[in-house]
């Protein structure tokens, strides 16, 4: 069986979707009837080049894609591939695609992760949220298939595109992998992991993290990803320029990030809305204490296995909230 994956999101330095990806896929690939094929834009990362190796086939754009027109070329592209290689199985793991795309030799499945854009469009500014309602709209037309990776996105989708209902589609939670055998430390730091903006709560984050301090809390701060947001930026600097004790460090590799999961005193993830939470599950895995946000999709994804702080309120209170359960911690 011919399998096509859009592997963009994992071209260069994967972050969320991307692993979500590479996860799937290099499972995939181990299974000696399936000849799995990966589509980028580029491919520098470890994951496309480990992929390579471990027997899938790559094709690439050859030029780095943005969130642009550019996409349209891309998309011109990944059809041409389509008609070339004639896949049984087409994933899209992007949820949106701009141009019609069709798979006529066999089904065109997609992802779709969350629909933040249009339930949290304050996060993300109107003009993206008119593109994410037609790359989605249009996606709808021409998929056969719906990948959810939680009922809470299903239902999302299912409200507001009311015909998602009638196509084929299943749940499939994330995977991520088995625990990495290392010696547990404690390096008394917090810890975050994952893209830095607002919808991830960095702003809460950072601005809870300066009230522990000034309420006599002594970890230092860890946190990683890539930024996301100019104003996000600015704080990161305005913190840093505030304490020695709060450390950015970068984009992680996946040896870095275990590495840190196994040195934390805590693993912190305030985020304002997540279609399923990768990295509790990634930090479960060293049984570290963590601090999450109430998100219902929490209930979903982890229950009561971590320790929740209260979203109710405006963003003092969230802030005041936070900076308590980190104080919980220390007395622990």
């Amino acid at each position: 069986m011919k399998i096509l994956i859009d592997a963009r999101s994992m071209g260069t330095k994967p972050s969320g979707i991307g692993m979500y990806i590479y996860n799937f896929a290099k499972e995939l690939v181990k299974e000696p009837d399936m000849e799995i094929h990966l589509l980028s834009d580029v491919a520098t990362s470890n994951e496309m080049q480990a992929m390579e190796q471990a027997g899938a086939i790559l094709h690439c754009y050859g030029t780095p894609v943005g969130k642009n027109f550019g996409l349209v070329k891309y998309y011109r592209y990944l059809q041409k591939v389509i008609h070339e290689i004639r896949p049984e199985i087409f994933w899209e793991g992007n949820s949106l695609v701009p141009i019609k795309v069709t798979n006529p030799y066999g089904k065109f499945m997609v992802t779709v992760h969350d629909l933040f854009p249009l339930t949290m469009p304050e996060c993300f500014g109107k003009k993206y949220e008119y593109y994410f309602r037609y790359g989605l709209k249009n996606t709808l037309k021409y998929a056969d298939t719906f990948i959810y990776n939680s009922m809470e996105t299903k239902r999302d989708m299912e409200r507001i595109f009311p015909q998602a209902a009638k196509k084929e589609s299943f749940l499939s939670y994330i995977i991520i992998d088995r625990i990495v055998h290392g010696e547990i430390e404690d390096n008394n730091a917090f810890l975050y992991v994952g893209n830095l903006e607002k919808r991830k709560g960095t702003d809460l984050l950072l601005d809870g993290y300066l009230e522990y301090l000034k309420a006599g809390g002594t970890k230092d701060l860890r946190f990683a990803g890539k930024i996301r947001e100019a104003d996000i930026e600015e704080k990161i600097r305005q913190v840093q320029e505030q304490t020695k004790k709060a450390t950015y460090l970068g984009y992680l590799t996946k040896e870095d990030k275990e590495r840190e999961y196994r040195q934390c005193s805590a693993f912190l993830f305030p985020s304002r809305a997540e279609g399923f939470g990768m990295p509790l599950l990634e930090v479960m895995k060293h049984n570290k204490p963590i601090l999450a946000s109430d998100l219902k999709i929490f209930d979903e994804v982890v229950g009561n296995c971590v320790e929740r702080f209260s979203l109710d309120g405006g963003e003092e209170k969230q802030i005041k909230n936070l900076s308590q359960a980190m104080h919980n911690f220390d007395k622990k």
